[in-house]
């Protein structure tokens, strides 16, 4: 893949489209960064101790549970963050993703984002503070539907001796 074609793909995702041109051009000129996946293949594997923060430039992957393999719990497209969490906390990886189809990724590496510089290291991290509200968000969303579902069972069942405590 060619320098234009790298730049191309980067140009529509925001925390590329926020770097100068000077700082963008010289991301796709390191190879490095970028790394395919073919169909199938692991781009993260639960449990593994490796820390990258991801962005999907092309394709399409999901993200699963070893618990429950057949369960996609999301669905990654086109500038798609993911792994951010791992690089947070230092901690193992809590899901698997895996490639759809052909998937092209830039690969972010904790010495790459020692050498940003100030106003680079923002960018970055408001693009991680980002990525971790949508979650929270959509998490909560998954929470409310999940205790809209409970009591509808246990109204239906004629139980309601079970409370459950929905403060967090």
């Amino acid at each position: 893949m060619t320098k234009q074609e790298r730049l191309k793909l980067m140009s529509e995702v925001p925390f590329f489209q926020d770097l100068d041109d000077l700082k963008r051009d010289q991301l796709a000129d390191s190879e490095d960064y970028f790394q395919s996946f073919k169909e199938g293949e692991y781009i993260i594997c639960q449990g593994e101790t490796e820390t990258p923060i991801y962005i999907l430039l092309k394709g399409k992957a999901i993200v699963t549970r070893n618990q429950n393999p057949n369960s996609e719990l999301a669905k990654l497209k086109y500038g798609s963050v993911f792994g951010s969490v791992s690089l947070a906390e230092s901690a193992l990886r809590q899901t698997n993703v895996v490639a759809q189809n052909e998937v092209l990724v830039f690969r972010i590496e904790e010495d790459l984002i020692e050498s940003f510089d100030e106003k680079t290291n923002k960018i970055f991290n408001r693009l991680r503070r980002q990525v971790l509200v949508e979650r929270l968000e959509r998490l909560t969303l998954i929470i409310a539907d999940l205790k809209s579902e409970i009591e509808l069972l246990t109204t239906e069942d004629g139980d309601e001796t079970t409370e459950f405590d929905w403060d967090f």
